[in-house]
């Protein structure tokens, strides 16, 4: 319950004025941001000759307003369409790895050496873009002086990052290599292609796992040990692929970044936690779900298809990343049914970017050692083949690797249509009656995967597949929007045979019992001084289209829809909301065990709180007269008895006067709860002497004198002590030999 609203009917026609809020005013694009941040690096001069080159309009002599200027002006779209179709191949070629990877930042030497693979000359291909502002560039931190184009040869390079504006990305189109392919295979046999399926049932698992448990990063982003071992130690995250060309390393942190990636996994807000999306991620994306895979393996900066995922805190940047767009472009670049061989892909490459399969981006340049590169099998009979962008064959009689891309990888590279959808056949499940269900791949598309993922565990992920019903992963389907009909009726749609009596009978039953609690994901709770005040609210409410308010006690009221609760017509005495720790809301009137409620600042717990030591007093009038809502308690013995056989200790007790009250526990509760402990036993009494003296001096003079002293007790007072009975006598005669005297203590006190 993420509100709580306190409020009294005493004026309920209570007229209010507001202005409409206007739009809400979103944050600007973090691509743009970059892009602008870079620009107020640049040298003045140099800011307006891309602003010249633009055919921006003067800007009056006002030099600081060039950055969001040209950002601006690139924001127009035919501008921006304008500038890129006058490009050369080369600078054309750059903004396609852009666009395809969909990533408008990449470190400059990572852009040199995709560019370098497409056989494209880095550095006048960047200069260009750089001198008509299509992409701007950051060397270093901002501690680094402004840029200068001279900076993207050598050293620097590395400390260079290229940020293209948004609008250049979305007029950019996929550009092919110039020059001649490699040479096409001969006769090929035993193609395969993958069914695609594999990531995206793997990223069904990341989802409900996270679902079940949310994972925590650290403040470097990376995961706590424990959620981190707990998904590694997943079978189906990190179980074995059936048909795998290349081992994938670090499977289960492959599979977050991917689920990241495609939004399948989220941050929390205001936390450092990792949530699953919300259920109509599936039925919004499901279809498009291989090309997001695919871009955003693309993408995937910290996963080295060799060696698995970068070193937490390592700050240096993989190389493989930023080829694997330029070694898809090559295959592109073949005729659709032509085959290549890896191996003259590789020495293709080897061409034209020597030593172009380093690990490292910082690695130096160096001539190739001899025979193939294991690096391009990794990548393109990997992952590339597993998401369904190559299919695979071997030459004959050679027996060398061969590929080709399918449809979805010219998809994937925006060269081609969609890819026709896959031959499925509805009955592909067996329901068994211990709840398991085995699929076959054959009959699974990304859709029903969504589907099956919403109200069923997968158990399972090999050439057959195994779900299992739980009543865990029913309740997910339900708070996700799924009826119980529903997923029955999927079932038997897909099932082989009719579902087992068993399977339909025990999903009512779980719905049954979660259909027993209703959950609301967020609520208000509409709290009344008094049962009264309710009934006149409910008078008040519009009757209208909206969720009507459901009476939850009789003073509250739950409100599904905030928006439907008539503020103009009662007057608000407070709001509480239920995220932050409980506040003071309750005073101590003067005789110590009235308790005084606040209503504008109490919450609902604290009725709960009281009730176990306090009886609420029912229509009694606040002592200082004032007007605010207020209930009052009464801390009685009979009250504490009924507390002390609840369990509830004079500590507990303590700590919650100081939680609720803000102060100590009343010195007239702590009476009480000391006459109700068994074996006090009664006060000790006595009849005391008093002595009163003229002065406070005489008297401190009686206490010091070393014959008088020991007979006094207690110092009542500045001239008065008391004489202990045992003491008097003694007292007189000591106060006798210094010429004083005591007076009669049964009669009127006389001073001697």
């Amino acid at each position: 319950m993420p509100g709580l609203a306190t409020m009294t009917t005493d004026s309920p026609e209570i007229p209010e004025t507001s202005e409409t809020p206007g739009p809400p005013i979103l944050p600007p694009d973090p691509p743009l941001v970059a892009y602008r941040t870079a620009l107020k690096r640049y040298d003045g001069g140099r800011l307006v000759e891309i602003h010249a080159v633009l055919g921006g309009l003067d800007l009056g002599g006002k030099p600081n307003r060039l950055p969001d200027a040209i950002a601006d002006r690139l924001g127009e779209a035919r501008v921006a369409e304008r500038m890129v179709a006058g490009l050369d191949h080369g600078p054309r070629a750059a903004l396609g790895l852009f666009a395809l990877t969909e990533m408008p930042s990449w470190p400059a030497s990572g852009m040199a050496l995709g560019l370098a693979c497409l056989g494209v000359d880095p550095e006048p291909a960047l200069r260009r873009l750089l001198e008509l502002g299509l992409v701007a560039a950051k060397v270093g931190d901002a501690f680094d002086p402004v840029f200068d184009y001279e900076r993207l040869v050598g050293p620097q390079l590395a400390l260079t990052t290229l940020n293209a504006h948004p609008s250049v990305l979305n007029a950019a189109r996929t550009v092919l290599p110039e020059g001649g392919p490699p040479p096409q295979a001969g006769d090929v046999r035993q193609a395969r292609e993958a069914d695609g399926l594999e990531p995206i049932l793997r990223l069904a698992a990341v989802w409900q796992r996270i679902e079940e448990g949310p994972i925590r990063q650290t403040q470097q982003g990376t995961f706590f040990k424990r959620d981190r071992e707990r998904l590694e130690d997943d079978p189906v995250l990190a179980g074995p692929i059936t048909d795998a060309l290349e081992p994938l390393p670090d499977m289960a942190l492959l599979w977050i970044a991917l689920a990241r990636g495609v939004g399948l996994v989220v941050p929390e807000a205001g936390s450092d936690r990792l949530i699953a999306a919300r259920p109509d991620f599936w039925g919004e994306n499901a279809v498009h779900l291989p090309q997001m895979i695919a871009t955003r393996w693309l993408a995937l900066r910290d996963w080295h298809e060799q060696v698995g995922m970068r070193q937490e805190g390592s700050p240096v940047d993989l190389a493989i990343p930023f080829v694997r767009a330029s070694v898809l472009l090559w295959l592109a670049k073949m005729p659709e049914s032509a085959w290549l061989a890896l191996s003259d892909l590789d020495e293709h490459l080897g061409r034209l970017a020597p030593y172009w399969d380093r690990p490292l981006l910082s690695d130096p340049v160096r001539p190739r050692g001899a025979g193939p590169s294991e690096t391009l099998a990794a990548i393109v009979l990997g992952p590339a083949y597993q998401i369904g962008l190559v299919r695979a064959a071997e030459e004959t009689p050679s027996g060398r690797r061969v590929v080709q891309l399918t449809p979805l990888g010219r998809y994937a590279l925006a060269l081609g249509p969609p890819p026709p959808p896959r031959q499925t056949f509805d009955h592909f499940l067996f329901v068994q009656p211990n709840f398991e269900i085995i699929a076959y791949r054959q009959g699974l598309t990304p859709s029903l995967i969504g589907q099956f993922s919403r109200f069923a565990r997968w158990s399972q992920v090999g050439a057959a597949l195994e779900l299992k019903l739980t009543p865990e992963s029913v309740y997910r389907g339900l708070e996700g929007g799924l009826k119980t009909e529903a997923m029955l009726e999927r079932l038997a749609r897909h099932s082989s045979r009719p579902l087992p009596a068993g399977v339909a009978e025990a999903l009512r039953t779980w719905a049954g019992r979660r259909d027993r609690v209703t959950y609301y994901s967020s609520a208000t709770l509409v709290e009344f001084a008094t049962p009264e005040e309710l009934e006149t609210a409910l008078g008040l409410w519009p009757a209208s289209g909206r969720v009507a308010p459901v009476r939850i006690s009789d003073r509250l009221l739950l409100v599904e829809d905030e928006g439907s609760i008539p503020f103009s017509r009662f007057r608000m005495a407070g709001s509480r909301d239920y995220r932050r720790p409980a506040e003071a809301c309750v005073d101590v009137e003067g005789d110590g065990v009235t308790l005084s409620l606040d209503l504008g600042r109490s919450d609902l717990l604290v009725d709960a709180e009281l009730a176990q030591f306090a009886d609420e007093r029912i229509g009694r009038a606040r002592p200082d007269g004032s007007s605010s809502p207020r209930r009052s308690f009464i801390v009685s013995p009979a009250s504490l008895a009924r507390a002390a056989e609840a369990g509830l200790t004079s500590a507990q007790m303590s700590r919650w006067f100081s939680q609720r009250t803000g102060e100590e526990m009343p010195a007239a509760i702590r009476l009480l709860l000391h006459a109700a402990r068994p074996g006090g036993g009664p006060f000790p009494t006595r009849r005391p002497i008093v002595m009163t003296v003229p002065s406070a001096d005489l008297l401190d003079g009686l206490f010091q004198h070393p014959t008088t002293g020991p007979h006094l007790g207690d110092r009542l007072g500045p001239t008065t002590a008391i004489v202990p009975d045992e003491d008097f006598e003694l007292l007189r005669i000591a106060l006798a030999e210094l010429g004083l005297s005591l007076g009669n203590p049964n009669g009127r006190s006389k001073q001697g």
